[in-house]
């Protein structure tokens, strides 16, 4: 995505194209966002209340799905060294 992303393009370009289409095909989906401005933003929080979304608290690394993936990972990982 080219230029700033504004909350206007956030809706127009990632959201009803994208967003709302895939969470319309998951029945009881929960999406998840951080707190950036375009995510917060009356334009966006608007549409999205057509979703049911999970609340993210500001620079919340303990809510970061990412994390819990990496660490199931490096337990089903066998051990790798270098000689």
């Amino acid at each position: 995505m080219r230029g700033t992303l504004t909350s206007q393009r956030y809706v127009d370009d990632i959201f009803r194209p994208h967003v709302g289409p895939f969470l319309n095909g998951l029945p009881g989906a929960i999406f998840q966002q951080d707190n950036a401005r375009p995510h917060t933003a009356r334009v966006a929080q608007d549409f999205l209340r057509h979703f049911q979304t999970l609340l993210w608290p500001s620079r919340s690394p303990d809510l970061s799905p990412v994390e819990y993936v990496w660490d199931q990972l490096k337990q089903q990982m066998p051990s790798y060294h270098c000689t």
